[in-house]
């Protein structure tokens, strides 16, 4: 399996499509993304089974980057933070949060970002060699 064309695939179900300046950064993600898992489970390959968990990590990282470079656009997705309260006298503005209990687009979109970026222990722990 091409990992490159995995990650475009996941991409596309996840709301963005990857265009030919995004090759090099998914490139690159692609290389720090194996390092991470093989160091996580003290492998020289990534098995067989492990292949959609690097490319989940490889399209959660492309989209965090750009998220937080501001270059995220996804259709049906809100990223403004959502407002409390307004005051008008001596304006006062306070945006929700997830410390109100406030689950917002945003929060849940970073939610599955993050869950993709880290994989379960679960998963890594099937595949995990000791480490001498």
């Amino acid at each position: 399996m091409d990992v490159y064309e995995a990650v475009v695939s996941r991409l596309a179900m996840l709301g963005y499509q990857a265009t030919e300046q995004d090759k090099p950064a998914i490139d690159y993600l692609t290389g720090k993304c194996r390092v991470t898992l093989l160091a996580s489970i003290h492998h020289k390959e990534v098995p067989d089974g492990l292949i959609y968990t690097l490319v989940d990590m490889v399209a959660g990282s492309f989209l965090q980057d750009k998220l937080a470079a501001g270059g995220l656009e996804i259709e049906g997705l809100d990223f403004s933070t959502a407002v409390k309260s307004i005051t008008e006298g001596d304006v006062s503005t306070t945006f929700a949060g997830a410390s109100d209990g406030t689950s917002s687009p945003e929060g849940r979109y970073l939610a599955t970002l993050d869950g993709m970026i880290h994989p379960s222990e679960k998963i890594l722990g099937a595949f995990r060699r000791l480490k001498w």
